[in-house]
């Protein structure tokens, strides 16, 4: 609910803003040099991560040497609650400084009026470091916010079940993928194939469809139209059908269930983003870096979709010139390599690669990197702000396929002309 209602939640926070003002700015507020130091807070849910939020924050807070007149205050606020805790905050006048953002939130506070440009901030040689994605966070020509975090998709795998299994080689196509799964299941009686399926997860079930979307060379929007019941799109939801009803696929296991089952060796295929590796080989007994395989993912584009997370200025934020130098200092090689070695095995926002050895200890990574060279953003573009509204048509129609005979032509058709109705 919070997020079907982002756009209501941030327009209040707009009306709150503009009736409070921005307040009077102390010294060291906006316009005041950098030098003037003083505390920039930074709201983040990555701080809560154990052992990552960690290693981000230490990543971050090496500007406090680069600048030892300022101070990172970490905020740290549940995913769970944090777009409704944003909006909140920055309804009443107040929030943090810096703040992480998913991108269809980023979006709905652009919309909003809220944030601050950042087109003074990076040089021309770091504006050459920043992956394409960045482009996305131009609203009405001027940047708003930085890709802090980019968490791309592949397809992994158990390694010592194929073995078990007689599969000698991974999928190339979404046919041999369904026929490797449901081998597996037979010979082994483990899951043959894993992802999320179900409404109860509908924000991150449509962060990972979107993978078999964009994979089909399909998309939600073209030119300002929609484009939900295209045939490309009605290709990936019949092959979902298919693999779902396989008798090999995970169904009613949400996704920390089955990825639980994949860390303790009784999943051979999932489909999911890289940081699920990373996560599930920290916390198991069973699997080794070794055991795991990865490739790009099976289907004909060779597209995916991939979570970024934004980082952005809050236009209340009374310290708006310490801020743009945090940004300016992070986005340059040295602080980018900080971030990129504790993110691993999410990318950055910029070009710059984690450490080589990390990579080398992690050759399941490889294809998740190449995998992001053709990735895509999870908001519809045109209808940003109208993303989450029109996430939950989609999925729900999806959801008929895969529990009732509805085909998928009928209900993309069905979702299509719901979500013409928003506007």
């Amino acid at each position: 609910m919070v997020r079907r209602h982002g756009v209501a939640l941030v327009a209040v926070a707009v009306a709150s803003f503009l009736l409070a003002g921005c307040g009077s700015a102390p010294a060291g507020g906006p316009g005041a040099p950098p030098e003037a130091g003083g505390t920039l807070t930074f709201a983040n849910w990555q701080w809560n991560e154990p052992g990552r939020g960690e290693k981000i924050l230490e990543a971050v807070e090496a500007y406090n040497e680069a600048n030892p007149a300022a101070r990172i205050e970490p905020v740290a606020i549940t995913r769970a609650d944090y777009e409704k805790t944003i909006s909140t905050q920055i309804g009443s006048g107040g929030g943090p400084d810096l703040l992480a953002s998913p991108a269809p939130f980023f979006h709905t506070m652009a919309d909003a009026d809220v944030l601050v440009p950042l087109d003074d901030v990076l040089d021309p040689g770091q504006e050459a470091t920043l992956r394409p994605n960045n482009a996305e966070l131009r609203v009405g020509g001027s940047r708003l916010g930085l890709v802090w975090g980019v968490a791309p998709y592949a397809l992994f795998w158990n390694q010592r079940l194929l073995d078990e299994a007689g599969v000698t080689a991974p999928p190339r196509t979404f046919d041999e993928l369904l026929a490797a799964a449901t081998r597996v299941h037979e010979r082994t009686g483990k899951i043959g194939f894993a992802t999320r399926h179900q409404l109860n997860e509908e924000d991150a079930w449509w962060d990972d469809f979107a993978s078999w979307v964009y994979g089909y060379g399909g998309g939600w929007s073209t030119d300002g139209r929609l484009t939900i019941d295209s045939p490309q799109n009605v290709a990936a939801v019949e092959a979902f059908a298919r693999i779902y009803s396989s008798g090999a696929f995970a169904v009613g296991d949400d996704a920390s269930t089955f990825r639980s089952k994949f860390g303790a060796g009784e999943v051979a295929f999932v489909l999911d983003n890289a940081t699920v590796v990373s996560s599930a080989l920290a916390n198991s007994s069973a699997l080794t870096p070794a055991d795991v395989g990865s490739a790009v993912l099976p289907f004909p584009s060779g597209s995916s979709g991939a979570q970024s997370n934004v980082i952005a200025i809050n236009a209340n934020s009374p310290n708006q010139a310490l801020a743009k130098d945090f940004l300016h200092w992070m986005y340059t090689e040295g602080p980018q390599r900080g971030l990129a070695d504790a993110q691993f095995p999410a990318g950055n926002g910029t070009t710059v690669a984690p450490p080589a050895a990390k990579v080398a200890a992690n050759r399941w990574v490889d294809s998740f990197y190449t995998q992001l060279e053709d990735s895509q953003s999870l908001v519809v573009p045109g209808f940003e702000t109208e993303t989450p509204q029109i996430r939950n048509i989609v999925l729900t129609r999806v959801q008929q396929v895969l529990t009732s005979d509805v085909s998928a032509a009928e209900a993309l058709a069905e979702a299509q002309q719901d979500a013409e109705q928003l506007r």
